[in-house]
């Protein structure tokens, strides 16, 4: 299985570069937009402080009044050698009402009629503001700084001296230089600051693509070692320092992988174990059943030959094996039944030491032929337990009839319970017998397990304490063993308190 490698097209790098590059082009754009507008509002704002008093300053160089009248003749020739000498500036003669009387212009370049007076009074009435903008006569739309007086004066006004201080030729001139400083300096500035920014952003995003791409790697390679031998150091955990997202993803992936590493050994194990249950049934079916034909099968070919001791021995012997087969039988299907979806134990109430007193009876007789002592001790008097009291029974059947199994003659079984703690109280039952090797602690309760007889030749089938244990798991409590080899086992298990 080869990792998966993206095209260039597909690839993170690819996707984050373009993406910078659009972004780089959209503020490119947008700043060239923005410095060709405020250095027209600048270039405005400019002309319109400079020439703010033009207007009156004409109307007293150029005497267009007289004794408190305008003089039209000097206005005529006033309009026509600033036309001539000043193309940047546009010099009309509007009525009280804005109409236009008379202009510097050509004829059929002026669109207007006549103008608003609306920022033309305001100019009057706060001298100090230069941000006005004004109608342009060559225009429907545009609005240009401008110059304005009363004449013949403020105190008799007859009309306004409007000057438009950006004529349509200087407009044209201005935004046609605008245009070729900013394609020649701001093109330069721009274009080399837009350039740097992309190999620093290409090369940050070369870093944390690296990253990226070694971390994918670690993880292809952990799933083409069959989630089983992890290369490198991608196990390893990281320091719990503060870090970036990458680094985060880092730390929950390796996480992650120790966790699915586990998760399959588990499964490979349970796997194995599964294989093992069905060669140990297979085993323990066939044994039986095996000795159970071959007994028949001799007592019906040799049956006239066989005397009555014989026929009642082959009897016996197929009779034991059918009772083991038929033990197997109920455990497996016991064990089935516990494990199915949704099965709940039915919880009463009941005193935990006349349920134990009933089991020990039932093994009083196998215990005495045994020579082995049968011992209760109990701290509290009768405690009370909340459970099922049919599967508390099975548990105490196994665990009892294990101990008496593999203890040695003229020893002592201890069943102790504790007082209980923490709303839970503690049964304890050990044996003198020969204890459990440490490595095999933590199989004793999988199915088909025995610490004492792997082979299994005692006829037991090694369900018991598996059962046992799926049994105290329903009750969620807890069940465990302590042992050492020639110092007996010590199997515990907790179990709800009432009080």
């Amino acid at each position: 299985m080869n990792a998966y490698r993206p095209g260039i097209r597909h690839s993170l790098y690819f996707k984050l570069a373009a993406g910078l590059a659009v972004i780089l082009l959209v503020v490119g754009l947008s700043y060239t937009l923005f410095a060709s507008y405020m250095l027209r509002q600048i270039n405005q704002s400019s002309q319109q402080l400079i020439n703010h008093d033009l207007a009156q300053n004409l109307v007293d160089d150029k005497k267009i009044v007289h004794d408190g009248r305008i003089d039209e003749e000097a206005m005529k020739h006033t309009f026509m050698q600033y036309m001539t000498i000043n193309p940047s500036i546009e010099i009309y003669y509007l009525d009280l009402e804005g109409n236009i009387l008379s202009y510097s212009a050509e004829p059929d370049q002026v669109k207007r009629d006549s103008v608003s007076l609306e920022p033309i009074l305001e100019s009057l009435r706060n001298p100090d503001r230069i941000d006005p903008l004004g109608d342009d006569p060559r225009s429907h739309e545009s609005r240009k700084p401008f110059s304005v007086t009363p004449i013949p004066s403020a105190n008799n006004p007859q009309g306004y001296l409007y000057v438009v201080l950006q004529s349509q030729a200087l407009s044209k001139a201005i935004d046609m230089q605008a245009q070729n400083t900013i394609i020649r300096l701001g093109g330069v500035v721009l274009g080399g600051s837009l350039l740097i920014a992309l190999l620093i952003g290409l090369f940050l995003f070369y870093r944390i693509h690296r990253r990226v791409q070694r971390l994918q790697q670690r993880v292809a390679d952990f799933v083409e070692s069959d989630f089983s031998a992890p290369p490198g150091d991608l196990l390893a955990p990281l320091d719990d320092g503060p870090g970036d997202e990458i680094h985060e993803l880092d730390r929950h992936i390796r996480r992650m992988t120790r966790h699915i590493q586990q998760q399959w050994s588990a499964l490979k194990q349970q796997d194995n174990l599964r294989r093992e249950m069905v060669a140990n049934i297979s085993h323990d079916l066939r044994t039986p059943l095996a000795s159970i034909q071959g007994y028949l099968e001799t007592l019906r070919l040799k049956f006239d030959r066989l005397d009555d001791a014989q026929k009642k021995d082959y009897l016996e012997i197929a009779a034991r094996q059918a009772h083991s087969l038929q033990k197997l039988i109920d455990s497996l299907f016991e064990l089935a039944r516990l494990e199915a979806p949704g099965y709940e134990p039915e919880m009463q109430q009941f005193p935990l030491l006349e349920l134990i007193y009933d089991v020990l009876a039932k093994f009083r007789i196998q215990a005495e032929e045994k020579q082995v002592e049968l011992q209760l001790l109990s701290a509290p008097d009768n405690p009370l337990v909340f459970a099922d009291i049919g599967l508390i029974e099975r548990v105490l059947d196994n665990l009892i009839g294990n101990a008496i199994h593999y203890s040695p003659r003229n020893s002592r079984i201890e069943i102790r319970v504790d007082a209980p703690a923490d709303g839970s109280l503690t049964v304890r039952i050990a044996d003198q017998g020969e204890g459990i090797d440490s490595d095999q602690l933590d199989l004793v309760f999988e199915r088909f397990h025995q610490a004492h007889a792997p082979q299994r030749v005692d006829g037991h089938a090694g369900l018991g304490l598996c059962i046992v244990k799926k049994i105290i798991e329903l009750h969620r409590q807890r069940v465990w063993v302590e042992s050492a080899p020639r110092q007996g086992a010590r199997f515990h298990f907790t179990l709800a308190a009432q009080d």
